[in-house]
């Protein structure tokens, strides 16, 4: 008979363990999303409080609230027609879109990137 030998530890393979890291490497390729991030275009002014000069067309205020309830100028409006009805009853106005009762940045970024795709161009983001 063989004598073991005692104080050697045994072998651990090193093939099994590659194994399950590559189909964990696979798993979360295929569990994660890659979505498409966009961005809009975005420029910071600083207004004096004084109405623009050039323009005769008094602004719209679109408030956007905690929940993301849209009032344009005190009248609510839901974000599927806010663009076309920017566009259609205050052709060539200026948003001035405001945050009120807390609104989170979400909110504001989605109305935004709504009123971007409904071709609304001159936002500004007011207190």
């Amino acid at each position: 008979m063989r004598e073991r030998n005692r104080g050697a530890s045994p072998m651990i393979g090193l093939t099994p363990l590659i194994d399950v890291v590559f189909i964990l490497l696979i798993f979360f390729m295929l569990a994660s999303s890659f979505l498409d991030w966009k961005g809009f275009e975005m420029s910071v002014t600083v207004s004096d409080g004084q109405a623009r000069a050039s323009s005769d067309i008094r602004p719209v205020t679109v408030n956007v609230d905690a929940n993301g309830g849209l009032s344009l100028n005190g009248e609510a409006v839901p974000i599927s027609n806010l663009a076309t009805t920017i566009l259609r009853k205050h052709a060539g106005a200026a948003v001035h879109l405001r945050p009120v009762n807390d609104a989170d940045l979400q909110h504001l970024i989605v109305v935004m990137d709504a009123l971007g795709r409904g071709g609304v161009t001159d936002v500004d983001l007011i207190e």
